[in-house]
């Protein structure tokens, strides 16, 4: 299955989400602590860089999983305005059909669109814990939410995602999308 124009549009519109988050943020921020347990806001920064390099790792064969645990070492802010610009390039120009995903070939729609959830929320992250004002688009919030909803139990453990909490009816979009995360921002 190919990726569908959806897809990718959704992916880089996150990353160029994310991306304003990371431009905006002031240096001196980066070692705070962010929403993701035990992990600073650099820390979300390198997790999201290592995602864009493994992708691209993916799409040429090797297993997403092993290439995203590699460190991301250097200036993380350069890292990051790199792996954008060629994971944009990787979704646009190549045909990406499968890709291999802790040693099993999955559709790589699944991966762009995970991958695409993961940068929406942890621009919330880094927005939280650096105080960059950064409003997420609603077609996003829908877009991470949905892909979001397809996250199974295997994927609710530490250092993944939490287990989902129920937010209080009144909540947003945003809140709601949090909450099936395993954050709580209220």
């Amino acid at each position: 299955m190919t990726l569908s124009a959806t897809s990718r549009d959704d992916f880089t519109a996150a990353i160029d989400l994310f991306d304003s988050c990371v431009g905006a943020t002031a240096a001196d921020a980066w070692n705070r602590p962010s929403p993701c347990e035990g992990w600073a806001a650099s820390d979300v920064l390198a997790h999201c860089v290592a995602n864009l390099r493994a992708l691209q790792g993916a799409a040429t064969g090797r297993d997403f999983v092993e290439t995203a645990a590699e460190a991301v070492d250097g200036d993380l802010v350069e890292a990051w305005s790199a792996a954008a610009v060629e994971a944009k390039e990787c979704v646009t120009s190549e045909r990406l059909d499968t890709v291999v995903v802790a040693g099993r070939e999955a559709p790589a729609v699944v991966l762009v669109d995970g991958l695409m959830r993961d940068l929406v929320i942890h621009t919330w992250d880094i927005a939280e814990a650096t105080g960059t004002a950064t409003p997420i688009p609603d077609a996003l919030i829908s877009a991470a939410t949905t892909a979001m909803a397809m996250v199974g139990p295997n994927a609710r453990r530490p250092g993944m995602y939490g287990q989902e909490v129920t937010p209080p009816a009144t909540a947003d979009a945003l809140t709601r999308l949090l909450a099936l995360s395993g954050r709580q921002n209220w």
